[in-house]
């Protein structure tokens, strides 16, 4: 198993195949994935979290997602989470609220996606 100091310490990797966009980990030839799509010019729309069933789902799953919004914070972008297990880990993690972009157009009653 990793510790969350090696899950930590791996590569994101970033892969498009057959015109798909995919954030990765890989984990001695396993991997995990999240796929995404870029919407406007600043936002990361999150579509769906794959991960080999020979790693603990939650454990690398978390990490990935974790690394992900990181990676959208450091580029000042916003996310619009569809994967049910991204909207799940915004709940459970509110300082990344603030990253989420919201569904409709730009006013105070607007509701976030997650």
């Amino acid at each position: 198993m990793f510790s969350d100091s090696n899950i930590n310490r791996l590569p994101l990797v970033f892969k498009t195949d057959a015109g798909k966009n995919y954030f990765q980990f890989h984990l001695n030839g396993q991997l995990a994935s999240l796929e995404y799509y870029m919407k406007e010019k600043s936002k990361i729309v999150l579509t769906r979290l794959e991960i080999s069933k020979y790693l603990n789902q939650v454990e690398v799953g978390s990490a990935l997602i974790e690394r992900v919004l990181e990676y959208v914070y450091q580029a000042d972008f916003k996310v619009v989470p569809i994967d049910l297990e991204v909207k799940k880990y915004l709940k459970k993690n509110s300082r990344y609220q603030k990253l989420v972009a919201y569904d409709g157009p730009s006013n105070r009653h607007t509701k976030p996606v997650a």
